[in-house]
């Protein structure tokens, strides 16, 4: 008889694998092969790797979620770790954004004074004033999201739920519940925005807070909600395709109209 070096539960000489916790019984001292395979099985395993969530997420929207939340919970890659995950990159890529904004304007208006040096006039100057202003916001802007970036992707997930399910206040899941599917749901808007909304202004310098590019990526979300929220809930028929696209536009309004009050009160006393 023996003991596992995990849990401490008592095994016995045949067991291969302890009965409490899984662990193995027969370990050898670790090593870099060992780390190495469980960094890559954990990314990569077939049934419930992060790539094949993402696959799910692209092609299934809301099926994953259905899935976890009805039982499902050994098949798929766990909801607060993939959140975790791409709050990690989404910080990372908003650092990286957060330097390009500030640093872009700057160079327009350094150009644009070059070019305007030697008729200067006093509608010029005026318009070179409310640029500087301009670019001091969006410098707050960057500081903001270089500061507290991880602090605004960790209440998205709670609040957004809590909304939702008021929304559907008598469906058929609670707010955890809700909580879930958002995980997923932000976790994976967060990351295309991280990793195809942001480079794409990076290549083609276009500020960050340019509107088009917004309004672009809000539509993106309504869209991406929608289809999630619908199959989520499992209403199957026009109602439920109008509510799924009314409670996922009245989420993105809501966290739009959040956002910008923070930025507001930030830029006004920060």
């Amino acid at each position: 008889m023996s003991n596992c070096l995990n849990c401490n539960a008592a095994l016995s000489t045949t067991q291969k694998f302890c009965s409490e916790c899984g662990q193995k019984t027969a370990l050898k001292r670790v090593n870099l092969h060992d780390v190495l395979h469980d960094a890559i099985h954990y990314f990569t395993h077939a049934d419930k790797g992060i790539f094949t969530l993402l696959k799910s997420l692209v092609l299934q929207p809301g099926l994953v979620a259905k899935e976890y939340v009805e039982g499902k919970r050994k098949k798929h890659f766990p909801p607060l770790n993939f959140f975790l995950i791409v709050a990690a990159v989404y910080i990372v890529i908003g650092g990286i954004a957060s330097k390009y904004s500030s640093s872009a304007p700057q160079r327009n208006t350094q150009v644009n004074s070059y070019k305007s040096a030697q008729k200067t006039t006093i509608s010029d100057i005026s318009q070179q004033a409310e640029g500087i202003k301009r670019m001091e916001k969006m410098a707050k802007i960057g500081r903001f999201f270089s500061k507290y970036s991880n602090y605004v992707a960790m209440l998205a997930a709670p609040l957004i739920s809590f909304l939702i399910w008021l929304l559907y206040l008598k469906g058929r899941y609670n707010f955890t519940e809700h909580l879930v599917a958002n995980l997923y749901l932000i976790g994976f808007t967060n990351l295309f925005r991280s990793l195809i909304f942001v480079p794409i202004a990076i290549f083609f310098s276009i500020p960050l807070e340019n509107r088009a590019l917004q309004l672009c990526f809000m539509l993106f979300e309504v869209l991406y909600r929608t289809l999630f929220y619908y199959r989520f809930m499992g209403e199957y028929n026009w109602a439920g395709k109008a509510k799924a696209f009314l409670v996922a536009t009245s989420t993105v309004l809501f966290w739009g109209a959040l956002i910008a009050a923070i930025f507001y009160f930030y830029i006004l006393w920060g």
